[in-house]
């Protein structure tokens, strides 16, 4: 197999690899498919590497190079890190290299010196955290300078993540906190529409309606909140009749605990997102 160093001084500048990915997970193919999408790089300058055989199957079928070992990605003038965590360690022993290139990551809780340590002194890194939305499009995504990036850096990263939704800039000490908001806030909401599914049934409405009922309702709700400048209190005073039932069931849940409920979840995987970064 031809390296990449030598394909890149022997391919024409179109065929050449432009952006390599560590990890083909749904979220990597999610940005992978935004970034073809919007037309940022041909699918021929994008090179995959996963140790999963399906994955990169997928990754094949959109037209990009898939390969098993992340040695292949060392001659990519940027990576982006789509793997676990805990599996970055071993994932990152074939990264490491003295070529000056920009590290993106998507990795929870990893900082961005250790990042540049794995990836090479030379290595320009930004950290962002994408949220489940971006496989349909309707992601967001925070976006932070690390180590090394520059504002370029920083625009580059935005023009990918632009591809899977809407970007947001924060610096580095608040990507926990930012995990915790919205990269985890969608497992909050499901909960949520879970537990009124399940309560739906046990009034009484056939399991297939009460399906419907939920999914339109949290459907049109984000969207009024998306679409609206009123603040989420100002939306929830707004569909609140003094004496209503709505006031009602607010009423039991706050009795219930579940304001203090979820502020706690929220803070536990803040918690946790900082003890992956130690």
């Amino acid at each position: 197999m031809v390296s990449l160093a030598v394909r890149r001084r022997i391919l024409p500048l179109a065929m050449t690899v432009e952006i390599g990915f560590l990890g083909a997970g749904h979220m990597g193919l999610a940005i992978i498919k935004g970034g073809l999408s919007a037309g940022l790089w041909p699918p021929e300058s994008v090179i995959v590497a996963d140790s999963d055989a399906a994955r990169r199957a997928a990754a094949g079928s959109l037209g990009c190079e898939a390969v098993s070992g992340s040695e292949s990605l060392r001659a990519a003038p940027i990576v982006v890190l789509c793997v676990r965590p805990q599996d970055f360690p071993a994932a990152a022993a074939g990264l490491a290299g003295s070529e000056p290139r920009l590290v993106i990551s998507i990795m929870a809780g990893i900082e961005s010196a250790i990042i540049g340590g794995s990836c090479g002194e030379a290595a320009r890194v930004i950290r962002a955290m994408p949220n489940a939305p971006a496989a349909i499009g309707r992601g967001m995504t925070a976006i932070a300078k690390g180590v090394g990036a520059t504002d370029g850096d920083f625009e580059a990263a935005r023009r990918l993540f632009s591809g899977i939704g809407r970007t947001v800039a924060v610096s580095e000490g608040m990507m926990c906190a930012v995990t915790a908001v919205s990269g985890s806030g969608p497992a909050w909401v499901y909960l949520l529409a879970e537990a009124i599914r399940s309560e739906a049934v046990s009034l009484g409405l056939p399991d297939r309606t009460s399906d419907t009922l939920v999914r339109g309702m949290v459907e049109g709700a984000a969207a009024m909140l998306g679409g609206s400048e009123l603040t989420p209190a100002e939306l929830r005073e707004a569909v609140t009749t003094p004496g209503g039932t709505t006031e009602a069931g607010l009423a039991a849940m706050r009795e219930a605990g579940l304001v203090e409920a979820v502020r706690a979840g929220v803070a536990a995987a803040c918690r946790r997102g900082e003890e992956l970064s130690q």
